[in-house]
């Protein structure tokens, strides 16, 4: 329960609740104190504004006394009041014709209290009206500035009268006013009215109020209800979405589609969220890349460590092969046929060495973006059969058959046919190395995509494919980086330097070449395409 009330809606709609809920109870509690003292001030000086108006309308003089009687009915019909002529008479008050009369205290002109008999001029009255008028006459007269302002100064007074103490609703309200006989006050003009009705609607409406309340209650706990929902539904939505940033979800959105100021935080947290997905986003790929860079370098480290052992090891076998026989011709070993042999493995070993620092020198030129290409036209036919025949030594070593199929022997391709050749030689020597004795090597060369369609520059595709051990899938995105070798024993006979494969990336790269390796039934296929010459 205390969990819930720390809702923002939950404070919201008790407190908002509360707030009207006491303000109306105290509007009504207002109302209900002052309704009939402010209902009694106001129709008392509606009743004095109209016995003016009354008086100003229909009495001029003395004579206008009997016309003035007949229009009592009018008065008191609209505003529900009893009228009466007193008529002052050697400082008392007499009758005129169809008297009432009673015997009360009366003060003459100059407000100095004597007994006369005051007598009231008008038809006759029933007897609460002249019960009402008695009272009237009897709370004015004991009232002298009230006696003086009437008859001394000319004014038209009115005040309130409570016959009943105990019973405020039979109280009354009346006016005076003078009727001036030229500089004299002979008559005065009464106009009474009872406050019961004002009393009687004042009780019904304090019964009306605690029904009123109830209802007004209810309205106000389901208004506020609706209120709370509507003012803290998006706020809660703000503190959902903020909850989710703070747990660096930055995807999600708050989609409040208001306009106000709420909408606006809104969509500034959107915005911000928006920016910090971005941002995070970069710098997880900054944290990949990064990554890829530190496991690139260690792999290039670690192939590095690989080179440098496998060309020290390249290095050292014909180094010791030219040493022992140099020292063996030196010192005369030999004789005859054989020194020529010494001298045979010296030249070979010596060219083994030359091919490896020349393969480094020019890896390091393509690798620089130093290297020159010099196109020509050249068939690719016949240098792939001149290359192959001058491998005939190494393919009778291990009795290897190598077949060369041209679908076109006449087609002329454009590339570096010095570079081209370096490339075949490089594939032929990779796929001697892996192809076991008595196998097959076969250079094919075929139409390549784009071959015979109109807009399309024609391709000579050629393939070098070689019987052996498949090259194990985790190898095959790597053949291509530099000293990156799939043997890691060292052994001369299957593991070369891992320079040659680098060097043909590189130069079929520089020829726009489209190229790769791919393992088939019984062995390893490595392909590369060059344009035909004139397309």
């Amino acid at each position: 329960m205390i969990g819930r009330f720390r809702k923002i809606s939950t404070k919201l709609f008790v407190l908002t609740s509360l707030l009207l809920v006491f303000f109306l109870s105290l509007l009504m509690a207002v109302q209900s104190s002052f309704f009939e003292s402010y209902y009694e001030r106001k129709k008392t000086n509606e009743l004095k504004s109209a016995l003016e108006t009354f008086r100003s309308t229909y009495y001029k003089s003395q004579d206008d006394l009997s016309g003035l009687v007949e229009q009592f009915s009018v008065f008191e019909k609209q505003y529900s009041a009893t009228m009466a002529i007193g008529q002052l008479k050697d400082g008392s008050l007499v009758l005129g014709t169809q008297p009432r009369f009673s015997f009360v205290q009366v003060v003459d002109k100059d407000g100095n209290a004597v007994q006369r008999q005051q007598q009231l001029l008008r038809p006759p009255l029933p007897d609460n009206g002249l019960k009402d008028v008695l009272t009237a006459m009897n709370s004015w007269k004991e009232n002298n500035a009230l006696v003086r302002r009437v008859i001394n100064l000319g004014e038209t007074v009115s005040f309130a009268n409570v016959s009943d103490r105990a019973n405020p609703r039979t109280s009354t309200i009346a006016a005076i006013a003078p009727l001036k006989n030229g500089d004299a006050t002979d008559n005065v003009l009464l106009a009474v009215m009872s406050l019961q009705p004002v009393g009687e609607a004042a009780g019904i409406v304090r019964d009306f109020y605690v029904y009123f309340l109830l209802l007004a209650i209810a309205l106000i706990v389901l208004l506020t209800y609706l209120f709370s929902r509507m003012i803290s539904r998006p706020l809660v939505k703000l503190n959902e979405a903020a909850g989710q940033m703070a747990k660096l979800d930055f995807t999600v959105r708050c989609e409040d589609g208001s306009r106000d100021e709420i909408g606006s935080l809104g969509g500034t947290l959107n915005f911000l969220s928006q920016n910090l997905n971005d941002t995070l986003g970069q710098l997880h790929k900054a944290n990949e890349q990064l990554k890829a860079d530190i496991e690139n370098e260690k792999r290039l480290e670690r192939l590095r460590r690989e080179f440098v052992a496998s060309v020290s090891h390249e290095l050292k076998t014909p180094i010791s092969l030219i040493g022992g026989y140099a020292e063996g011709l030196k010192d005369g070993i030999v004789q005859g046929e054989r020194q020529e042999e010494y001298l045979d493995v010296i030249v070979s070993e010596t060219e083994r060495m030359a091919n490896i620092v020349s393969d480094m020198l020019d890896l390091s030129q393509l690798e620089a973006g130093k290297f020159n290409l010099r196109k020509e036209p050249f068939r690719i036919g016949t240098l792939a059969e001149s290359l192959s025949d001058k491998m005939f030594v190494e393919l009778n070593k291990k009795r290897i058959f190598c077949g060369v199929e041209l679908e076109d022997a006449d087609a002329v391709v454009m590339g570096d046919e010095f570079r081209i050749g370096q490339v075949i030689t490089n594939l032929l020597g990779n796929a001697i190395r892996h192809t076991p004795e008595g196998g097959k090597i076969r250079i094919v060369t075929a139409e390549g995509p784009g071959a015979g369609v109109p807009g399309s520059v024609g391709t000579i595709e050629v393939l070098l494919f070689n019987e052996g051990e498949p090259i194990p899938e985790t190898d095959l995105p790597h053949i291509w980086d530099t000293f990156y070798t799939v043997d890691k024993s060292g052994n001369r006979g299957l593991g070369g330097s891992g320079i040659g494969l680098a060097i043909v990336k590189n130069i079929l790269t520089l020829h726009g070449s489209r190229f790769g390796v791919r393992n088939e039934a019984n062995g390893v296929v490595f392909y590369f395409t060059l344009p035909l010459a004139g397309e």
